[in-house]
């Protein structure tokens, strides 16, 4: 399991998760060393807190699901509004975001260009 690694994503220490989980942090410890493994209950409380699937906290990787664990805050509310959308919503924030990924594209084209005929 990675434990820590989403811990750390969180700047959490043992203890926090421990306590914001209702379990001793020296369970939670023992869970985060691998040397208990969590029952079925703990593992999906350990999941929702998480926000990531029991899949991903056991390292079985589901390429279609989306794992939250990675993703800032802008990036979950985002997600969380997409289910929402009509279809032609949703193709209109396709566009949109395909329209902000070429326009980076070309700003970074357009800054390394005036960078090269600047002279320093």
């Amino acid at each position: 399991m990675n434990l820590k690694s989403l811990r750390h994503q969180l700047n959490k220490t043992q203890k926090d998760v421990a306590e914001e989980l209702d379990m001793p942090r020296t369970m939670y410890a023992r869970y985060e060393g691998e040397i208990s493994q969590p029952d079925t209950k703990t593992l999906i409380k350990l999941a929702d807190y998480f926000h990531t699937t029991v899949d991903h906290l056991l390292g079985h990787n589901v390429p279609y699901l989306l794992d939250k664990s990675i993703l800032s805050s802008t990036q979950k509310e985002i997600v969380e509004i997409l289910p929402q959308l009509n279809e032609e919503q949703s193709r209109l924030v396709v566009a949109y975001i395909n329209g902000l990924l070429e326009g980076e594209i070309d700003r970074m084209a357009f800054l390394e260009r005036l960078k090269k005929n600047r002279p320093f």
